[in-house]
């Protein structure tokens, strides 16, 4: 081992150590590796953009920067960076042999608190062990790390596998439903398969289940969304002031909403029935648009004479309004109904 090895081999601090490999490295290597990595307040710079600068192809780059990973990789194994690594392995066991970045960054800061300046050196410091990959951002996925033996192809298939299968069965399903159906298919463990899946930019893992984010109607987007989302969770009637606080609560996105806003979709969308002060219902449900006396006129039209107490029961089950609202209207000279010999009401 020369002296400068021997110097690393002595310092516990990672941050430390990575500086210290970089140190070793040419001086393209050096600047290549902060460049790609975002090191000593350097942006993270794509393969390309470093080729720019450099006047060589990306391919060129990716070519120095493996060699001086590699280069890394074998200096830091006889340096304290062996303890980061053995706690690493343990959390790539505990999510199935991979993370995503996001939550790899998480976990770093939770133990070293005092280096989130640093978290470039700390994730750095993964990959210098050789049994860790790796992965930058994708188009359908997160960018993540795993183990070396996962390969990314494998990553794609439990994913491609169980888009496949959700969309064979159409709606929100359990993870242990959807690992029963894969499993011949894609025998690995649920750690995994759920770790693997939450890189997957186009599936949702909730706690409800697993689905696919384009299915608007479990994952909602637009405020029609959210609405319809909430009424039909409910499976009754909702005044607006409470299906706006409901999609408060819900938190389905970063998005604010007001009262307003959702009284004002309610009012512009056919498919949202007013049935009372300020209640809404979807159509979907039977309900109709109009008013408690063109209710009651279509019950008449369709049933006949009826008493009062079987006509204001089958108002109320159409609109969320006071019986004496139905007597109100019944009696009104303004509309068609009157009292036969029978004490029924009927048309006119």
């Amino acid at each position: 081992m020369n002296s400068e090895l021997k110097n690393i081999s002595a310092i516990e601090d990672p941050v430390e150590i990575v500086n210290a490999l970089i140190s070793l490295l040419s001086s393209k290597e050096q600047e290549i590796i902060k460049k790609r990595y975002g090191l000593n307040g350097y942006e993270i710079m794509t393969l390309a953009a470093i080729g720019d600068q450099f006047g060589v192809t990306r391919e060129r780059v990716r070519q120095v920067q493996c060699y001086a990973v590699k280069k890394m990789q074998r200096n830091a194994k006889n340096t304290s960076l062996s303890v980061l690594h053995g706690w690493l392995a343990n959390l790539l066991k505990d999510n199935g042999g991979v993370i995503a970045e996001s939550d790899l960054e998480a976990a770093l800061l939770k133990k070293y608190p005092d280096y989130s300046e640093r978290i470039s050196e700390l994730k750095l410091a993964c990959i210098l062990d050789d049994q860790v990959v790796q992965e930058y951002n994708k188009v359908d996925y997160v960018p993540h790390f795993r183990k070396a033996d996962i390969t990314f192809g494998q990553v794609k298939s439990i994913c491609s596998s169980s888009i496949k299968s959700m969309k064979k069965e159409g709606d929100l399903m359990s993870f242990n439903q959807l690992c029963m159906m894969l499993e011949d298919e894609c025998p690995v463990s649920k750690k995994l398969m759920q770790s693997v899946l939450r890189l997957d930019r186009r599936i949702v893992v909730g706690e409800n289940g697993v689905s696919l984010k384009a299915w608007r109607h479990i994952n909602p987007k637009t405020l029609f969304d959210k609405i319809l989302f909430v009424l039909n969770e409910s499976s009754e009637p909702m005044h607006f002031n409470e299906i706006a606080e409901k999609i408060k609560k819900e938190g389905f996105d970063d998005k604010s909403v007001s009262v307003q806003a959702v009284h004002n979709e309610l009012i512009n969308n056919s498919l949202f029935v007013l049935i009372g002060r300020g209640i809404y219902a979807l159509k979907t449900w039977g309900y109709k648009e109009g008013t408690v006396s063109d209710v009651i006129e279509s019950i008449l039209e369709k049933s006949g004479p009826l008493h009062l107490k079987d006509l204001t029961k089958e108002v109320l089950q159409r609109r969320k309004v006071k019986p004496i609202t139905v007597q109100i209207n019944l009696n009104s000279k303004k509309h068609k109904f009157r009292k036969n010999q029978y004490g029924m009401y009927e048309l006119v």
